[in-house]
């Protein structure tokens, strides 16, 4: 039964610096002797914190496990002492939509692309280097923490990210997240005292962490729906809060996990019908 979550699961992992995102999914699959990993939201080399990664089938869910909104704790060394009030202006100033350019470290084409900073909290300002501020940065996906301290040091003199931890990843924050000391000693558990307790706690199934809105379908429609059959009215037993074209997590009547579909009626609008198209499955994973 323990074997069963390294062929199909998730693993929050809280990456070191040092390695890159690729480095951590390669020894997590060494670890686990699982077929395959991948991991969502690149961390760069030297960032720490929040890392999904999945293993064996789980890999084909990683695009609804990875949030929109990611969560970073970071510091910002300002070329020249700022007063706190100027770091102020500056965080209100670089919220909001901007338009970034990707770093030279980073791998994706360098043109600018709109990006969504959430929200920009300063924290704190070093009593000991008054230079060094630590801040919490709230944004949409893609957005380089380090172009936006580059950018804002345009403003002021100049400026660099020194240090960053990821502390959450849509809903996934670094309190579900374990060192990979901790995956390490609970497969010697399972491999050397057969004890796979602590592995169970490490490995989740992926659908824990796929925050999407619940559609539940009647036992006897999986059959037809892994064969690659929509999802009508009379197969359906409830679909809570979703409109038309929402992403939903599909579940079977007995509460087994069947995969991610789209809808194609509100679930308003499935109280009142009693016949047509209610689903669309787009990852069947039972």
């Amino acid at each position: 039964m323990a074997q069963e979550p390294v062929d199909d699961g998730l693993v929050i992992i809280d990456k070191p610096p040092g390695h890159t995102s690729h480095e951590i999914s390669a020894f997590v699959k060494r670890i686990t002797g699982a077929k395959r990993t991948g991991h969502a939201g690149t961390l760069d080399p030297e960032v720490s914190g929040v890392l999904p990664v999945a293993l064996g089938r789980a890999t084909k869910l990683l695009r609804y496990i990875a949030g929109e909104t990611k969560v970073y704790v970071g510091i910002i060394k300002f070329r020249n002492v700022q007063p706190r009030e100027r770091i102020e202006a500056l965080f209100k100033k670089f919220t909001g939509e901007l338009v970034q350019t990707p770093p030279k470290i980073s791998a994706v084409r360098k043109v600018p692309r709109k990006r969504t900073v959430h929200s920009l909290k300063l924290l704190e300002v070093s009593a000991e280097n008054p230079r060094l501020a630590l801040f919490e940065a709230k944004v949409g996906a893609g957005t380089y923490i380090r172009t936006l301290c580059e950018d804002m040091g345009k403003e002021c003199g100049g400026a660099r990210m020194e240090e960053l931890r990821r502390t959450a990843v849509g809903n996934i924050t670094e309190a579900d997240a374990v060192t990979m000391e901790a995956l390490t000693d609970a497969m010697w558990l399972l491999k050397n005292r057969k004890d796979g307790a602590e592995l169970k706690k490490i490995i989740s199934p992926p659908e824990r962490f796929i925050f999407l809105p619940k559609a539940v379908i009647r036992d006897s429609a999986v059959a037809s729906i892994r064969a690659g059959a929509q999802i009508a009215a009379p197969a359906m037993v409830s679909m809570e809060n979703a409109a038309m074209g929402d992403k939903v997590a599909l579940y079977s009547e007995s509460g087994k996990f069947v995969g991610v579909g789209i809808a194609r009626m509100s679930s308003e609008d499935l109280k009142e019908r009693k016949k047509g198209i209610v689903i669309k499955p787009e990852r069947v994973h039972v």
